[in-house]
């Protein structure tokens, strides 16, 4: 009899000690916003916070205590980052009851200060673990943080940023991130346990793709919720990884559309792939804002109205600001913004990037408006001038046209040049052939293959006429100091980057300034670019 009481005693014992998650049946519901971009409001009456905490909110009044929201990074970005430094973004998704986020890499827009200043403001810890200072000192973040559920488990997270944080930002400054993301994804899952966690969540703002080989490479990771690649998944994901561990996967598109729903089930301290769901949650005009985060942040947008509302001119014709306009061929839009650049630089020759050209929108007839602009350029950076051999100029294209992505074109993307470093052209006239091998660059923009997409370039001579570029020759060069510094690893550029100088102007108000010069914004496809595929 006393046997089998000191038995009964362990067993009891056992039981207290096992994390909660070691029981059939238990779960949490996980909610992600990722890539809001400054899109706070509603747009044609979908989107935005309000809407997004309502959501939320309907969500935790049916399982109190069990619901927890995070935010996957590039909050900001645009004219209300650049006027506010974060604080509209944070304080309506405080309000909201965020959990936890983790940085994008659109947070280093402005420069480590504001970064800071931004992360303030938010009442919920911002966790990255794969960013440092260069000189190999923590950056000032957290690394992980816990919660706790009702039903008595523990939420272990950590975030991850991307691994070309330096060629996908201007503002990176002194900070780097950490290339090895399963391996610092080991680190964190072997922490995570030691603390406790019942369930481990990544915040990844890397991108599906680094997702899907973080879930093959490393167990342990019950749910990814993602972001940076802004993909609307439908319908979630499950990867087996090591010892065959299943990891969830969900991202909720971009612009505050939807917010993403997991709802987690655990069997034996496992994802329960049956029992576990994903789904996107559109924001549409059916619901309801939230009037307290409404109120919140409608003097910021009423602010930012007064500050943008004065029209430039006429834009007699819509223009494509898509980005998968700007990154795949010869856009008017492009070719307007790289004329100003030229123009008022004064220049042979001015490149603007596909990526430097933002709202992702079809931009309508009508008067032009510093928001506008604003939308379209939204980074604050300035303008460089300077000069480069044709020789130099013509690797410059090549690099260019490596960052188009062709029909059945699989190269490893780690050697690519991002898509956003696609450069639209004034003063140029340039054929490339997608076909044919694109350049690979390595993350330090070393050169590891070069490409062969450039079939023919001609510069444009005073008389209008048109002539081959000369490699001997020196041309001057107006940029981005994104561009010029090297970004979309630009190589030839920050090689060059010694003779360039800021015009001590951002390149928005030189657009600007042209516009009104100009009287109208318009342009037509003129046979820039042409592409063979």
């Amino acid at each position: 009899m006393k046997l089998l009481r000191n038995r009964i005693f362990a067993v009891i014992a056992l039981l207290i000690l096992l994390p909660a998650a070691a029981f059939a049946g238990s779960g949490v519901t996980l909610l992600s916003m990722n890539d809001i971009h400054g899109r706070i409001y509603p747009e044609d009456g979908a989107g935005g916070l309000a809407k997004a905490s309502t959501i939320v909110s309907r969500a935790r009044d049916e399982a109190p205590g069990d619901v927890f929201l995070f935010e996957i990074g590039d909050v900001n970005e645009g004219p209300l980052f650049f006027y506010f430094r974060g604080h509209a973004e944070m304080r309506g998704l405080s309000l909201m009851g965020v959990e936890a986020g983790t940085l994008g890499n659109h947070e280093f827009d402005l420069g480590e200060e504001v970064l800071f200043e931004a992360a303030r403001r938010a009442n919920f810890p911002i966790v990255v673990s794969n960013l440092r200072y260069r000189d190999g000192r923590p950056a000032p973040f957290p690394q992980w943080g816990s919660a706790a559920s009702a039903g008595g488990l523990k939420i272990g997270y950590f975030g991850l940023v991307p691994p070309a944080l330096a060629s996908v930002t201007s503002g990176s400054g002194g900070f780097a991130a950490g290339q090895d993301l399963g391996g610092e994804a080991e680190r964190m899952v072997s922490l995570l346990k030691r603390e406790g966690c019942d369930i481990i969540v990544l915040l990844s703002h890397c991108g599906l793709e680094d997702d899907r080989l973080i879930a093959r490479s490393v167990a342990g990771i019950h749910a990814i919720l993602g972001g940076h690649s802004h993909t609307l998944m439908e319908e979630g994901e499950f990867v087996e990884g090591p010892g065959g561990w299943v990891t969830a996967i969900g991202q909720a598109g971009s612009y505050a559309r939807h917010v993403g729903r997991m709802d987690l089930a655990l069997q034996n301290g496992r994802v329960d792939a049956e029992n576990t769901s994903w789904r996107v949650i559109p924001l549409g005009a059916d619901v309801p804002e939230d009037k307290r985060v409404a109120w919140l942040i409608e003097p910021f947008r009423e602010r930012l109205a007064e500050k943008l509302s004065v029209p430039l001119a006429p834009q007699p014709a819509d223009m494509d600001g898509r980005a998968e306009t700007l990154r795949r061929k010869e856009a008017p839009l492009g070719s307007f913004i790289a004329d100003a650049f030229r123009w008022k630089a004064g220049t042979d020759v001015a490149f603007v990037g596909g990526g430097s050209i933002r709202g992702d929108k079809v931009y309508k007839a009508g008067d032009v408006s510093y928001a506008d602009i604003t939308n379209m350029m939204p980074f604050g950076g300035s303008l460089w001038k300077g000069a480069l051999s044709g020789e130099d100029l013509l690797a410059v294209l090549e690099t260019s046209a490596s960052g188009l992505i062709a029909e059945g074109d699989d190269y490893d993307g780690a050697m690519r040049v991002p898509t956003g470093g696609f450069l639209q052209v004034s003063g140029l006239r340039v054929v490339f052939d997608s076909r044919k091998q694109p350049l690979l660059i390595d993350s330090n923009s070393v050169v590891r293959k070069a490409g062969e997409r450039l079939v023919r370039a001609e510069i444009q001579r005073e008389d209008g006429s048109w002539a081959p570029l000369d490699p001997k020759k020196t041309y001057t060069v107006a940029v981005t100091d994104w561009t010029g510094g090297g970004g979309d690893k630009h190589y030839i550029f920050k090689k060059n980057a010694s003779v360039f100088a800021s015009m001590e102007q951002m390149y928005l108000e030189a657009t600007a300034e042209y516009i009104r010069f100009r009287g109208e914004m318009a342009a037509d496809v003129e046979g820039r670019i042409t592409i063979i595929e």
